[in-house]
């Protein structure tokens, strides 16, 4: 893995010397490149105070950090560095340039790169390679010059920041009641010192893909109680939750610097080695990535390659030229004259932008090496690389809709480079993949030219469950359930997906695409996604109804949970809520997840914790043995095995509105004779009023076991206590 040092680096001339900075951009279409430095600053009276390492200021007093397109906001105490060109199209500055001989008298500077493109027109362009971002907001100057809040710019446009990879911050300095940090911190550690205690052995962490329980969470949902976004010390804080929930790994949706409004889902990645700084920034994500290791919990990266933001100006749009075929991190194909329209020549991809150029080595630079950063650098356990097939299947000329076959290939070429440079570099990573094109290559190693991923987001499996907006394609039990009749339900079609289910695919009952977002505008209420709860009444819930959508939730969930793939569930099911998670109102819809779990989601997280804690305790659940042994559609009930050396169980789940109280007869012949035990019933007096279980021992025979009864709408799990 040889990337070029591009950024703001360290450099040594020699291995015992002090530590000079480096800059460095790809811009190959450049007449001239230069790094200039802005400015930011307090206000006190009508006096402006510089921030920086001397005078570090709260975030929410500090003004400035924009360099506007007539080069207003450049701090004009600090020299103007030039760049030269190499002949891969890099620049770099001087190894010897007097002014950066000491790295540590640039550290948290903001600067960005004065651009002369190929027809001699300025542009400011931020550093892709950045690990820091200033503006934690959504304002876009748009060119002009800017005396506003950093707290209310938009980090895309806001300049990049030199920072010090080597340090952590120690502690946080907080300045009021709002625990705001300064900036920048003064209380810096090595990374060595900081990590050294990372690991706790009293709570490991998940060793095997096949031992994750995902815990799906947007960061800037938390926050409850107040106006804002929530931020990763907010995250800290769940932790204790999350520990008492019993999950093992947490899914964080993208958290590097976005292009979209922060309240949004994060997923128009500009700046992929900077943290969002809106949320807290990059050492704070490195404290939550060591206190839930800590706890034992795995954290894994949601990232975005397909495309990116959709308004990249400043970061990938035109970065050094104004020619559409030379637009060097976007794929083009052909000349702008073969189109009735400029942009003709750019790829679709089913993905909200075009699609990068992912045949050229700097765009697959850009996201390997970023991935490998955070590996490195932050400790990340694992990706969830967002919509591969979008990567190497989806492409298509926008002209006219034509398949880009070399784009595809190029696609698919380039995850095999990044899973090999990711595994090279951490060879225990999770990786994942949301993709939906059913190739088997996607979860083939790359050495038998396969894509390389661990496993695969598995959305048949919430579409039979949940899909309330997939067509007549998919079982959907919940959605027909939630209507009240007492029809039949597909649980064999179910079934079958059910035992065809393998450690490779991770399922789910809901996440963060199916909670209310999915089909949101359809003018058929009926096809719109919603969280599980709605659908379980289909959006009549009521405080009578209330028990059949929390018992119908409680089926969903475990039948995702004790199935052989890999268990993810959005944050919020675990506690019964209710709103819809739409992609551009986190803040509005979002539910106070503590007050839920000592309130009306009290029942559903005890349901989940004891599932959980279930899951892990046996490891005949995080097996790959499976086999069907019952299912009934008139009945609305499903029965199946999960076994190994350890231990032998029996799942029955039921969606009947009624219960069966004169026992239920299960005929298979894999079913031995001996003692059974229920050992969890979601109609038991902890999760539900009523309390109809199966108290005494059950005694099959070879081929035949009968329940005493099979409460409706619930899930049963029996374990073998003993032999006849």
């Amino acid at each position: 893995m040889n990337f070029p040092l591009l950024g703001a680096q360290k450099y040594y001339r020699t291995p015992d010397a002090r530590p000079a900075i480096r800059f460095g951009v790809y811009a190959p279409n450049a007449l001239n490149v230069e790094v200039v430095f802005g400015h930011i600053w307090t206000k006190k009276d009508s006096e402006r105070i510089t921030v920086n390492n001397s005078h570090p200021a709260p975030i929410s007093d500090i003004v400035g950090g924009y360099i506007a397109d007539d080069g207003t906001g450049i701090d004009p105490a600090l020299p103007v560095i030039p760049l030269f060109c190499e002949e891969n199209g890099c620049w770099f500055s001087d190894p010897k340039h007097p002014d950066l001989q000491d790295f540590r008298c640039w550290d948290h500077v903001p600067y960005m790169f004065r651009i002369t493109k190929n027809d001699g027109s300025v542009a400011y362009r931020t550093d892709l390679y950045s690990r820091c971002q200033i503006g934690a907001g959504q304002f876009d100057p748009n060119g002009s010059s800017y005396e506003g809040l950093i707290t209310e710019l938009s980090g895309t446009k806001g300049c990049s920041v030199v920072v010090d990879p080597d340090t952590v911050t120690k502690s946080f300095s907080n300045t009021d009641n709002q625990g705001d940090s300064v900036f920048p911190e003064t209380n810096f550690i090595p990374q060595e010192e900081f990590w050294k205690d990372e690991l706790n052995p009293v709570h490991p962490l998940p060793a095997k893909i096949s031992d994750l329980i995902i815990y799906q969470l947007h960061i800037p949902a938390l926050g409850f109680g107040r106006s804002g976004m929530g931020t990763i010390d907010e995250a800290i804080k769940l932790l204790d939750y999350l520990v008492e929930l019993g999950i093992n790994a947490v899914e964080l949706l993208p958290v590097a610097e976005y292009g979209d409004r922060p309240e949004t889902w994060g997923y128009s990645t500009t700046h992929h080695f900077a943290i969002e700084f809106s949320g807290g920034g990059r050492d704070k994500m490195k404290h939550f990535i060591k206190a839930a290791h800590q706890c034992g919990i795995a954290v894994i990266f949601d990232v975005v390659y397909n495309h990116f933001a959709a308004n990249a100006e400043r970061a990938e749009w035109f970065y050094d030229t104004n020619d559409n075929e030379k637009n060097i991190y976007y794929w083009y194909h052909g000349n702008p004259f073969d189109y009735a329209e400029g942009d003709g020549g750019y790829l679709d991809n089913m993905s909200t932008g075009f699609a990068p150029r992912y045949s050229d080595f700097f765009v697959r630079n850009l996201f390997i090496s970023s991935a490998v950063t955070l590996l490195k650098e932050f400790h990340v356990d694992g990706f969830r690389v967002d919509q591969t097939t979008s990567i190497h299947s989806y492409n298509r000329l926008h002209a006219n809709g034509n398949t880009m076959n070399d784009a595809n290939a190029s696609g698919g070429d380039f995850l095999r480079e990044w899973s090999r440079c990711i595994r090279e570099a951490k060879p225990n990573v999770f990786l994942m993949a949301e993709d939906h094109s059913g190739w088997d290559a996607v979860t083939c190693s790359v050495e038998n030219n396969g894509l390389g991923f661990d496993a695969v987001w598995y959305a048949d499996f919430h579409h039979h469950l949940n899909g309330a907006n997939f067509g007549n394609n998919y079982a959907k039990l919940i959605p027909t359930a939630g209507y009240g009749g007492d029809e039949p339900l597909a649980m064999d079609w179910f079934g079958s997906t059910l035992v065809s289910t393998d450690h490779r695919k991770v399922v789910y009952h809901i996440s963060h695409d199916e909670a209310g977002n999915a089909g949101r505008d359809n003018p058929d209420p009926d096809q719109r996604s919603h969280r599980t709860m709605i659908l379980a009444v289909r959006n009549h819930l009521s405080q009578q109804n209330r028990p059949y959508a929390e018992s119908r939730s409680r089926v969903v969930f475990a039948l995702s949970l004790f199935s052989v793939g890999i268990p993810m569930f959005l944050f919020g099911e675990d506690v019964a809520f209710l709103n819809d998670f739409l992609y551009d109102d986190v803040l509005s819809k979002r539910e106070d997840i503590y007050a839920q779990q000592h309130g009306v989601g009290r029942s559903m997280f005890e349901f989940y914790r004891a599932a959980i804690l279930l899951r892990r305790n046996k490891s005949a659940f995080r097996s790959d043995h499976i086999e069907l042994l019952h299912v009934h559609n008139i009945n609305r009930i499903i029965a199946f095995c999960r076994w190994d050396e350890n231990g032998n169980y029996i799942v029955i789940s039921s969606l009947n509105n009624y219960s069966f109280n004169q026992g239920y007869i299960i005929n298979h012949s894999s079913i031995v004779a001996g003692q059974w035990h229920e050992i969890l019933n979601g109609n038991s007096e902890n999760y539900a009023e009523s309390d109809y279980v199966n108290h005494r021992n059950l005694q099959s025979t070879s081929g035949h076991i009968e329940l005493k009864i099979i409460p409706a709408n619930t899930i049963i799990v029996l374990e073998k206590t003993s032999s006849t």
